[in-house]
């Protein structure tokens, strides 16, 4: 038989458990459902490799010794092409057909005169602020090109692209 001291011993123990338990499974789905600073930044990073990886594709000759797209689009001014092959590359998803990601492109050159310039080559109107900038330098042999003030002879430029997802 239980007595009067036991049972309050018993109750203690089960009230004590009781707080455990619970503390214990607050703790436990507290600690995975909260996002950490570090894990915010993992899309970011993704975007940006995407970026760096279709302008390594673009950039890449077809045989060695010839012009890459990349060179070629932006030597001619060929905006439209550059728009479509970037969207392309940047659009195209192995889990989804296709994904929602917008982009903004610069060069930014050495004119005549020696300094720096530099031009909006394509893209859409930026108007976000959670975007990743992704840069490459583009080398343009003997650069005749349809910007007016750009040095000739050859030259790299520095092509800058901002893309963000819509």
């Amino acid at each position: 038989m239980v007595d009067e001291s036991c049972g309050q011993i018993y109750t203690i123990e089960g009230v004590a458990a009781a707080i455990l338990m619970v503390t214990t499974t607050y703790l436990v789905l507290s600690t995975t459902i909260i996002l950490t600073p570090g894990e915010t930044h993992i899309t970011d990073m993704q975007l940006e490799q995407l970026g760096y990886d279709a302008l390594a594709v673009l950039d890449t000759p077809s045989e060695y010794g010839t012009q890459s797209r990349l060179s070629d689009y932006i030597q001619n001014n060929k905006k439209i092409e550059f728009n479509q092959y970037l969207l392309q590359l940047l659009n195209t998803r192995t889990d989804l057909p296709y994904d929602t990601l917008s982009y903004n492109a610069s060069v930014f050159y050495r004119n005549s005169t020696d300094s720096l310039n530099y031009y909006s080559f394509s893209g859409s109107q930026y108007y976000r602020q959670n975007s990743v900038k992704v840069t490459r330098w583009v080398g343009i042999p003997d650069a005749v090109s349809a910007v007016s003030d750009m040095r000739s002879g050859d030259q790299t430029v520095l092509l800058e692209v901002l893309i963000w997802r819509d």
